[in-house]
């Protein structure tokens, strides 16, 4: 199979080498992690342990460790019973890998951001249905939280996202929210880049998501999901139009 660039030229290819220790010892966690025998949640032994029982270095292990932190497959706590977890498995961890390769192409944004509307919507709709008191107080923090960034001259895409993320958990919807969450996270450096570069669009942002809290405080689940498809639809045409503008600058 012939491999090349769009002009036809064959891209440069590096000798194939000898798999790292490190390498295989990441396949091994990977594979115990697939196959259930470490579980979310679990603390693996310490570094010299794991060591020992592998035959190799402590900065084998240290490397191995690293990878599969960065891959998120692990996670490091500190403090009183910290040490290295078997990390819970989500959409995120699965996709962040690939993320910037995904983000270079601008149709998968615009996609994205259609993606993005029908999610939102919905939890807009489930969470007036099903929030709890926790949740309308944390959705006022949130939106506390993004007042106090814009008047300290900042974007307010913290208390932003925090917003939706309440949302997503007062859904009631694992998958649903892992997937809220894979979007908002991806779509963050565009979203970001929106609200520097429109003066006013911050305050403008705070105010919708004032009226879809009013919603989810009353139960009215019409409201709130015609309220946030509004609230996608202003953000989503006005990144499409920043790309399609970029495009044109070349």
């Amino acid at each position: 199979m012939s491999i090349s660039n769009d002009d036809g030229k064959m891209p440069n290819l590096e000798p194939v080498k000898k798999i790292r220790l490190y390498e295989s010892i990441v396949k091994q966690i990977q594979s115990l992690i697939s196959s259930g025998q470490l579980t979310p949640g679990q603390r693996l032994p310490p570094e010299r342990e794991l060591a020992d029982e592998l035959g190799v270095s402590r900065t084998s292990i240290r490397e191995a460790l690293r990878s599969l932190e960065m891959m998120g497959y692990l996670e490091s706590r500190v403090g009183v019973g910290g040490g290295t977890f078997i990390k819970e498995a989500s959409f995120h961890n699965a996709i962040s890998p690939f993320s910037q390769a995904l983000l270079q192409n601008h149709d998968f944004i615009v996609e994205l951001l259609e993606v993005r509307l029908f999610l939102e919507t919905e939890v807009a709709r489930l969470a007036a249905i099903y929030r709890a008191a926790e949740h309308l107080d944390e959705l006022e923090a949130a939106i506390q939280h993004m007042s106090d960034e814009i008047e300290r001259g900042e974007t307010g895409l913290n208390g932003d996202n925090k917003f939706h993320h309440v949302l997503a958990d007062a859904a009631d919807n694992r998958v649903l929210k892992e997937f809220v969450r894979m979007c908002g996270d991806l779509l963050e450096v565009e979203r970001e880049e929106h609200l520097l570069n429109k003066k006013g669009e911050s305050v403008f942002a705070l105010g919708q998501h004032r009226e879809i809290l009013n919603a989810v405080k009353t139960g009215d689940s019409e409201a709130a999901q015609r309220l946030m498809r509004r609230h996608i639809v202003d953000i989503s045409d006005k990144i499409k139009s920043n790309i399609a503008q970029r495009n044109v600058n070349g």
